[in-house]
C-alpha cells in the first residue's frame, strides 16, 4: 500500500508500508514502511541507548524485485542514516520494543543477492 504525505513532518515521498528484513550492527528488526528519504522499522533491544537520536547506523534491508515476465531476484539495500525518532511501543520479556525512524544519509547501494 502507498502512502503519500506532504504535512507538519514535511515528509515529501511516498511511504510504501512493507515488512522487510532490516539488520543494523549486532541488531536485527523487521520495517514498517520504507520511502526514498528514510525507513521506520521495529526492533527488540535491551540497549535503547544505542538508538537515541542523532545516532547513525549503517543499515542493510532485504527485499525482492518483482518484474513481469521474469524471475524475482533478492537484493540487498545499503547504507547509512540517522535516528530521527525512536519510541519504547512495548517492554516485552525479549526486550523493548522500539519503533525507530531514521533518514537515509544518501542514496542506498542495491546489492544483488548473488554477488
Amino acid at each position: 500500500m502507498k502512502v503519500e504525505e506532504l504535512d507538519s513532518d514535511k515528509r515529501c515521498n511516498t511511504r510504501l508500508d512493507l515488512s522487510l528484513e532490516i539488520s543494523l550492527p549486532a541488531q536485527n528488526g523487521k520495517t514498517i514502511n520504507i520511502s526514498a528519504s528514510g525507513v521506520y522499522f521495529e526492533v527488540i533491544t535491551d540497549d535503547v541507548d544505542a538508538f537515541a537520536i542523532g545516532t547513525t547506523h549503517p543499515v542493510k534491508i532485504a527485499a525482492i524485485t518483482t518484474t513481469p515476465g521474469f524471475e524475482e531476484r533478492k537484493i540487498k539495500l545499503s547504507g547509512n542514516g540517522c535516528i530521527v525518532r525512536s519510541d519504547i511501543k512495548e517492554v516485552t520479556n525479549r526486550g523493548n520494543k522500539l519503533c525507530i525512524a531514521l533518514e537515509f544519509k544518501s542514496a542506498l547501494n542495491i546489492i544483488p543477492n548473488d554477488i
